[in-house]
């Protein structure tokens, strides 16, 4: 049987001198810990600076090299460039060329840009005492304004008798002819709008520039093409460009023509528009409140319609629950 020694009681002085050793040793390593990532940080921070350092002067000497190098190679970038493109047949450059026609015109494009189309169109309504005479003289006048008429209707029965006309006057007319309808007759009505186009306008020019030197260019690949099948696919495409180029052209002179030549539909009339009989009085309370009845009653009838499938599946939903519980009780 083996004799255990005692174990010596420790007094609160060693205690605490034990715990000051262990806590003291864990402060120290701690430190040490911590300047070793003070001086890895400092090494790193160190390395980083000096390849900055040396990046800038690099840099600036490599600003500072003598500009004919550059010169010299670009030249003969652009002395080498045209060969390449040879041996591509011409195609690969003919889409970058067009945009550099582009860009090359941008003088006479910067001036378009700034040029504003507006079209303009109005609607004006007229009382005179003879309507076909007035829309004869009116007519004259804008031949003479070097416009012309579009088209001319006449109406007439036994209280009143109408003609309508559409008019294309130039668009810098628009105050005369305003002036015109005034001295023809009364104007009883006279609406003016004006609609900017401008962004459509230069849409137009630049797609036509763009298939106009497409075109040019696929005529030439059709003058060096050197197999039939080369020719009949350049031939293929020519007439689908040339057909989407005069569709663009077509719609360019539509829109230049709504913008030199103002649209004006005018109504010229025996008598004033008929007006609305006025509701006053015991007899306009009457039909006021006649019509809100009929409309509170068409509203009614519209719920009960709509609320109607619903109750009707409310009702099934209550028969099956009653039915339910009858089974259950039994």
């Amino acid at each position: 049987m083996s004799i255990q020694p005692e174990i010596p009681e420790l007094t609160d002085e060693q205690v605490d001198r034990m715990y000051r050793r262990v806590t003291g040793r864990i402060d120290l390593d701690a430190s040490l810990a911590r300047t070793r990532s003070r001086k890895i940080a400092l090494t790193a921070a160190s390395v980083v600076a000096v390849l900055g350092l040396g990046g800038a002067v690099v840099g600036g000497a490599v600003t500072f090299l003598p500009q004919g190098g550059s010169d010299q190679a670009g030249d003969s970038a652009s002395i080498e460039a045209p060969p390449a493109a040879e041996d591509a047949g011409g195609v690969a450059d003919g889409p970058n060329e067009g945009m550099s026609d582009l860009s090359k015109s941008g003088d006479g494009t910067s001036a378009e840009a700034g040029v504003r189309e507006i079209v303009t169109t109005a609607s004006a309504f007229v009382t005179v005492d003879d309507p076909a005479a007035a829309a004869d003289a009116l007519s004259r006048w804008a031949e003479d304004e070097r416009g012309r008429v579009e088209s001319r209707s006449e109406s007439s029965d036994d209280e009143r008798s109408s003609v309508s006309l559409r008019l294309r006057i130039p668009a810098g007319s628009t105050g005369d002819t305003t002036q015109q309808l005034r001295e023809l007759g009364e104007v009883a009505g006279l609406s003016i709008d004006s609609e900017d186009v401008s962004a459509q306008g230069r849409d137009f020019d630049a797609r036509i520039k763009a298939l106009e030197i497409s075109v040019v260019r696929l005529q030439d690949l059709m003058a060096k093409a050197s197999t039939t099948a080369d020719l009949l696919a350049a031939e293929q495409t020519l007439s689908q460009r040339q057909s989407d180029l005069e569709a663009l052209q077509a719609q360019r002179r539509g829109l230049s023509d709504q913008v030199a030549m103002a649209t004006y539909d005018v109504e010229i009339s025996s008598e004033d528009k008929p007006d609305a009989p006025s509701s006053s009085g015991f007899v306009g309370a009457l039909e006021a409140g006649w019509d809100v009845l009929v409309g509170t009653l068409g509203v009614a009838l519209r719920v009960v319609g709509f609320l109607l499938p619903w109750a009707a599946l409310l009702a099934l939903l209550t028969a099956a629950y009653v039915a339910g519980r009858r089974l259950l009780r039994h």
